[in-house]
């Protein structure tokens, strides 16, 4: 059993989104180091949640436009 619900994780979600360091749970303030160390506490609650997260793109594809000849 998760101790997190999906409001902390939305609140958290939210306060990453705003590059806030500092987050309110419950009664206590969480001060995070890095957004790197707030990024990881996002993916731990997802995974205590069972949330699925679609894959993430990885590495880089080039395009190239132009006319045909």
């Amino acid at each position: 059993m998760s101790d997190f619900t999906h409001n902390d994780l939305a609140n958290l979600k939210k306060a990453y989104a705003r590059g806030v360091l500092k987050v309110r749970e419950g009664d206590t303030w969480v001060e995070y180091q890095s957004m790197k160390q707030m990024a990881d506490a996002i993916d731990r609650i997802e995974a205590e949640l069972g949330i699925q997260r679609a894959s993430r793109p990885r590495g880089v594809q080039r395009v190239r436009f132009g006319k045909m000849r």
